[in-house]
């Protein structure tokens, strides 16, 4: 499913982007020269070619915690073997390249300064984020929040003014093939929980939605707390085992109640006409009883009243 809509987005980019060239280049060429400028056009779309790493940049949108995290065993495949699949890149307004997909195999190449295997296309913003998230889902298992901050980063970059923040989450929900409802939902964890506590953390992979919930509402109720503990999360410890670390460091300890004095096992508050007791349990029984003979005395002693009058 996620290859046949990758496959579909690619193919409305590449059709749009030939229309549009087509369009723009008739009114300025003879028809000739068009069908080859066309050709070439077309042929470029396709091409796969080597470059240098250097002139590919990073998307503003990431779809790992860190792209370079167990990176060794690709650089080695590499060095050893070649690279077999290239990367997807976009070629920029500027003449510059950004990467698409395979951020881990461009991060190799430079690595070993050795160029990069790239298939060139001409993309606009949504089409890539899409392509992006479908391809990524297929090739790899990103864990629950790495999906979200994909979404997140998705949001924030296209969907700068309440106009533009529907297709955004369009953009989203079509990258990921989730619900929409979901899209609001994992926005707001990924940005309720502080970045560095994220990383901190680590991508947990296996770890569903509950638990990060859990950790996003922990650190809306003390964001200057959820702040702070990034530091006290242990190194060395799995990424569950951090994200439960997290949690439990945010968790409010509970009130211990202390043994009670023996001139505190009641209490007395008075508020307008009413008073309040608050009695020690071993004393509860005692208490109740006493209160009922008072009050029966209380009354007989109105009732003796009444009748002397």
């Amino acid at each position: 499913m996620a290859r046949k809509v990758f496959g579909d987005s690619l193919k409305n980019a590449m059709a749009q982007t030939a229309q549009r060239e087509d369009e723009a280049s008739l009114p300025r060429t003879s028809p000739t020269v068009a069908r080859a400028q066309a050709s070439v056009l077309e042929e470029d779309k396709h091409a796969t070619r080597l470059l240098d790493p250097g002139l590919i940049r990073m998307s503003a949108v990431m779809d790992r915690i860190d792209p370079s995290d167990g990176l060794d065993e690709l650089v080695e495949s590499i060095r050893e073997h070649g690279q077999k699949v290239p990367v997807l890149v976009r070629r920029l307004a500027d003449g510059g390249f950004e990467i698409v997909y395979g951020r881990r195999r461009l991060l190799a190449c430079r690595e070993l300064g050795k160029k990069v295997r790239a298939t060139v296309m001409e993309m606009t913003d949504e089409e890539a984020l899409i392509a992006q998230g479908v391809e990524n889902n297929a090739r790899q298992d990103p864990s629950f929040i790495e999906r979200a901050l994909f979404v997140a980063g998705i949001i924030r970059e296209l969907g700068k003014t309440e106009a533009a923040r529907k297709n955004a989450q369009t953009v989203a929900y079509r990258a990921l093939q989730i619900d929409e409802s979901l899209v609001s939902r994992m926005n707001r964890i990924a940005t309720g929980i502080p970045n560095e506590l994220i990383r901190a953390i680590g991508p947990a992979h296996g770890v569903g939605r509950r638990n990060w919930e859990k950790l996003f509402r922990l650190c809306e109720k003390d964001p200057a707390k959820a702040a702070r503990i990034k530091d006290r999360i242990p190194r060395d410890a799995p990424a569950p085992a951090r994200l439960e670390a997290a949690i439990a460091l945010l968790t409010p300890a509970r009130p211990t109640r202390p043994e009670p004095k023996v001139d505190d096992r009641v209490r007395m508050v008075r508020k307008g006409n009413k008073i309040t007791l608050d009695v020690h349990p071993d004393l509860m029984p005692r208490m109740e009883d006493a209160i009922r003979d008072l009050i029966a005395e209380l009354l007989d002693r109105g009732r003796d009243g009444m009748g002397e009058g």
